[in-house]
C-alpha cells in the first residue's frame, strides 16, 4: 500500500463500516434490560473498537514487521479472549431462550462456540511461536 489514494479510501471504508457498527451497537444498549445483554454489547463494541485503531496503524504505516511486535500479540489476544468471552455469554444465554424454538439454533450456536475457541487457541498459538523465537 504504497499510494496514499489507497490508504485513505482503506481508512475511510473502515471508518464508515465500524462506525456503522458501533451506532447499532450502542442502539441496541437502551433496550437491553438484562446485564448479560449489556455486557456482550460492550465486549463486542470494545473489540470492534480495538480492531479499527489496529487496522488504521497497519494502513497508515504498514509493515510486517509490526504485525509481529509485542503490542500487536498483546491486542490480538486480547480480542480474541474478548470475543470468547462474549460468545460465551451469549451461547450460554441464547440456547436456554425461548427464541432457540428450532432445533438447529443450538446447533448453530455450538458449531460457532467451537469455531471461536479454536479460532481463539490458533491466534494464541501464532503469538506464542512468534514471541518464543523473539528474544524479548
Amino acid at each position: 500500500m504504497n499510494s496514499r489514494h489507497l490508504r485513505i479510501w482503506v481508512i475511510v471504508a473502515l471508518t464508515l463500516a465500524l462506525g456503522a457498527a458501533i451506532i447499532r451497537l450502542a442502539w441496541g444498549i437502551t433496550p437491553a434490560s438484562h446485564g448479560g445483554s449489556i455486557a456482550i454489547i460492550i465486549l463486542l463494541m470494545v473489540a470492534i473498537s480495538v480492531t479499527y485503531a489496529l487496522l488504521l496503524y497497519l494502513a497508515i504505516k504498514p509493515s510486517l514487521k509490526k504485525l509481529t511486535s509485542l503490542p500487536v500479540a498483546i491486542l490480538a489476544s486480547v480480542i480474541a479472549g474478548g470475543g470468547i468471552v462474549g460468545s460465551t455469554i451469549h451461547f450460554i444465554r441464547f440456547v436456554s431462550s425461548p427464541r432457540a424454538s428450532s432445533p438447529f439454533s443450538p446447533l448453530i450456536a455450538s458449531l460457532l462456540m467451537a469455531s471461536g475457541v479454536a479460532i481463539c487457541g490458533l491466534i494464541l498459538w501464532v503469538v506464542w511461536r512468534f514471541r518464543k523465537g523473539k528474544k524479548v
